[in-house]
């Protein structure tokens, strides 16, 4: 909504004041939020050929619909089913792109999507000025065809995709049968790895020297213990809060972005758009690079943590400084350390959680919390305080950065923890209680503690 011009279209039109406009900008957030996981848990049942491409086209026929809006309580109404229609297409993405690759492959590919979708928002508030300009065509404000051709264009998008995106590998069509059974086997051998230790076997066939199958084993309600695993997982709880303090930032640089842009000496509204695109661009280069780097090593931590630390440094570049360039210096730090971290939190939580249903709860729970930290910046920058640098939001940020920098480290702490306490046998009752309880096998076992099975290999 920043591209239509609050200052100048659709504020001016629709006679919002700032308490308005944060208004329009909370009331998105309630559905976003309340879609995301049923969203996730329906995405393999409905077929994500189907699902994300239905979602992409729904939500452009809301945006398009923006356009028409008459009041702000018109524009509320949009905007909360605007939330509806976009709240499953960010968590989708994410969850779809564990169909195909590997854990070692996923961060890049989490990366394109993700800092490529902001590089590209970059260029559309450039694309959005040149729109502006056929104010008055058809007696239609410029912010109004703003929202007509970008929502038109999503439409086709989600269109196509229904006929590009395939639901899973088999249905690949690009793909030959040799192929599409080659990328499955890839799949199956390189993820959620059970390393056998000899010693636990050994315990289990000490405790239980007769071994008789039990029938209770019910495959087809394991959906409901991985979407309770998810709830229950301490290290999901601390990258949500890493999400939500690294999504604040993200969502404030489109706050502090104009300011620090306007300072350099830009007097055209092209050049300024043009000023802004740099940044995300950095963004794009940096995220991009240092996923290769933690998909070599398969270590989210060497993203995760110099990001946040990255993002806060930048942050009180912008504050502190009061050279325009220098300031912009640090907007670019800022925006690329932020933009960095999304993908990793991504791929830990993917590569971490074995089982479609606790895998998808645990991403869409993930952008819950960074949502959440868009709803909160809807009103830490009203426009009164840009005279101030929008001190008591900055420090705020600042705070929840250096909490950030806290939660990456104590996440990394606890994986290790575990696969020490793992490696030891600290660990081991977990399958000694399923195996006295319910004579499960082996597999069976596997299947209903996934990865919190002791033999289960935690990535760092």
């Amino acid at each position: 909504m920043q591209y239509a011009d609050p200052g100048e279209g659709i504020a001016s039109t629709l006679k919002l004041n700032s308490h308005d406009y944060a208004v329009a900008l909370t009331v998105l957030y309630p559905t976003y939020i309340a879609f995301e996981i049923p969203s996730n848990l329906l995405i393999k049942r409905v077929g994500a050929g189907i699902w994300i491409p239905g979602l992409v086209t729904m939500w452009g026929i809301v945006a398009t619909l923006q356009g028409l809006v008459q009041s702000k309580y018109g524009l509320y109404i949009n905007r909360i089913f605007l939330g509806l229609t976009e709240a499953g297409v960010l968590p989708g993405i994410a969850v779809y792109l564990t169909f195909f690759y590997k854990p070692r492959e996923l961060q890049f590919r989490q990366a394109i999507f993700f800092t490529g979708a902001s590089l590209s928002g970059a260029f559309s508030g450039l694309l959005a000025t040149a729109i502006r300009k056929m104010d008055g065509m058809q007696g239609q404000e410029g912010w109004r065809w703003v929202f007509y051709l970008e929502g038109i264009f999503t439409v086709l998008a989600g269109v196509c995709c229904f006929f590009l995106l395939p639901s899973t590998i088999e249905k690949c069509w690009v793909l030959n049968p040799t192929e599409k059974r080659l990328m499955t086997e890839r799949l199956n051998i390189t993820r959620h790895i059970f390393r056998e230790r000899p010693e636990l076997k050994d315990k289990v066939e000490t405790t239980y020297s007769e071994y008789y199958h039990s029938k209770e084993f019910d495959y087809s309600e394991l959906w409901r213990q991985e979407i309770k695993r998810t709830f229950l997982d301490p290290a999901i709880w601390l990258i949500c809060v890493s999400g939500f303090c690294i999504a604040l930032v993200v969502y404030s640089i489109a706050y502090f972005a104009p300011t620090v842009v306007q300072e350099i000496n830009t007097y055209s509204p092209v050049r300024s758009m043009l000023m802004s695109c740099p940044p995300f661009a950095v963004a794009f280069v940096y995220s991009v690079a240092i996923a290769v780097v933690s998909d070599l090593f398969q270590l989210r931590i060497l993203t995760a943590l110099p990001g946040q630390a990255l993002s806060l440094i930048g942050y009180v570049v912008m504050y502190a400084c009061k050279d325009p360039m220098t300031r912009y210096g640090g907007l670019i730090m800022a925006t690329a350390g932020a933009y960095s971290v999304p993908p990793a939190l991504f791929s830990w939580i993917a590569n971490n959680s074995s089982g479609h249903y606790k895998r998808a709860t645990g991403l869409a729970t993930l952008i819950i919390f960074t949502n959440s930290g868009g709803l909160l910046s809807s009103w830490l920058f009203p426009a009164e305080e840009a005279k101030t640098r929008y001190k008591r939001g900055t420090l705020v940020i600042l705070s929840l950065q250096a909490l950030g920098v806290l939660v990456a480290i104590l996440i990394e702490a606890y994986y290790l923890y575990e696969r020490r306490m793992r490696a030891i046998g600290k660990r081991d009752h977990r399958v000694l209680k399923r195996r006295g309880q319910h004579n499960w096998t082996d597999d069976e076992i596997r299947a209903y503690l996934g990865d919190s099975h002791p033999e289960y290999q935690l990535e760092l």
